[in-house]
């Protein structure tokens, strides 16, 4: 799924794979690299369209604090959401080829993944639908955690 580099001495970080793919409110399409070195990701897999509106909904509250750390929020579907809004980006993944390749297997779990503005994997974790709320608070302490350690 992701690719190890030494930074520093002996360290190592897990980079996340870049990707391009169109955004569901435009369709034009969005590259994960064009956001290195600017601003943090947060990165939420979302395997049903049927879920997409209560993601949104619970995306939505947390929004604010996402923008407050700089981050840029981004989900990754399988189907259009209906009336996708320009943020978060609703980014279209139809064949499931990223899906596969950040290992987001299972169809009922949501896969979320924070990115510090370095690419490199801060935050991991799969959740249901119901546990998204405290799953999301976890994500966006670890951006806002990393954004402290290394502010730019």
């Amino acid at each position: 799924m992701t690719y190890r580099v030494q930074t520093i001495g002996f360290i190592e970080e897990t980079i996340a794979p870049s990707f391009t793919l169109p955004s569901a409110h435009d369709g034009k399409p969005v590259s994960l690299y064009s956001f290195r070195q600017r601003q943090p990701v947060a990165l939420l897999f979302v395997p049903w369209s049927a879920h997409g509106p209560l993601v949104l909904a619970q995306v939505e509250a947390l929004l604010p604090g996402f923008l407050d750390a700089g981050a840029a929020v981004l989900l990754v579907t399988r189907e259009p959401i209906t009336d996708a809004p320009a943020v978060p980006l609703v980014l279209v993944d139809r064949d499931g080829q990223v899906f596969r390749r950040y290992e987001c297997h299972s169809q009922s779990d949501l896969c979320l993944f924070g990115l510090d503005r370095y690419g490199a994997v801060i935050h991991q974790a799969a959740c249901r639908v119901e546990q998204l709320g405290a799953s999301l608070r976890a994500l966006l302490d670890a951006i806002e955690f990393s954004e402290r350690q290394c502010p730019e």
